[in-house]
């Protein structure tokens, strides 16, 4: 006997574990960049003075901030499935029809999840929709984040390297 607990539906297969895997991968290593790239308290190498210094609190709030989005789409999608489908026979023209609607509405949250994050989160959107295994609802949504995903500028993307690595690359 299956246990109740995050019981998907059948059809639901591979490519609901694959989208949810991924979510949850960028969720950790959002959370995993985030303590690595802390810049370092001069006076002390310790980790735990540098989670006091004043450029990571804010990289500590946007890391939780991001996971907490993540994981609330992820919890979302989950109960959507769950009770959307409950109680419709797997074979019946009426469950087919509210699958693809749970489909798009996860892949819409989903969507707005890469938005929001963007970097990484974007970069999994990307692969996920060119993915064959997932429903079409998933990589017709998600598509938009190939050609569609909101530019950053160089100066954007300078000020961070020069944050990172201590020195504009020019110096390097």
């Amino acid at each position: 006997m299956r246990s109740k607990i995050l019981k998907f539906p059948a059809t639901l297969g591979k490519s609901g574990v694959y989208l949810l895997i991924t979510t949850a991968t960028a969720t950790a290593t959002g959370l995993g960049l985030a303590f690595q790239f802390i810049p370092k308290n001069d006076n002390n190498n310790s980790r735990h003075s540098s989670l006091t210094s004043s450029h990571s609190i804010p990289a500590l709030f946007h890391a939780f901030l991001r996971s907490s989005r993540a994981i609330s789409t992820i919890a979302c999608t989950v109960v959507d499935y769950k009770y959307s489908l409950h109680g419709l026979p797997e074979d019946s023209d009426d469950y087919l029809r509210k699958l693809s609607e749970v489909h798009l509405r996860s892949a819409k949250r989903i969507l707005k999840l890469c938005e929001a994050n963007k970097g990484f989160y974007v970069k999994a959107g990307q692969f996920v929709a060119a993915m064959r295994q997932v429903p079409k609802e998933y990589s017709s949504t998600l598509s938009s984040l190939q050609d569609q995903a909101v530019p950053c500028h160089f100066k954007a993307i300078k000020k961070v390297l020069i944050s990172n690595l201590g020195q504009d690359l020019s110096e390097m």
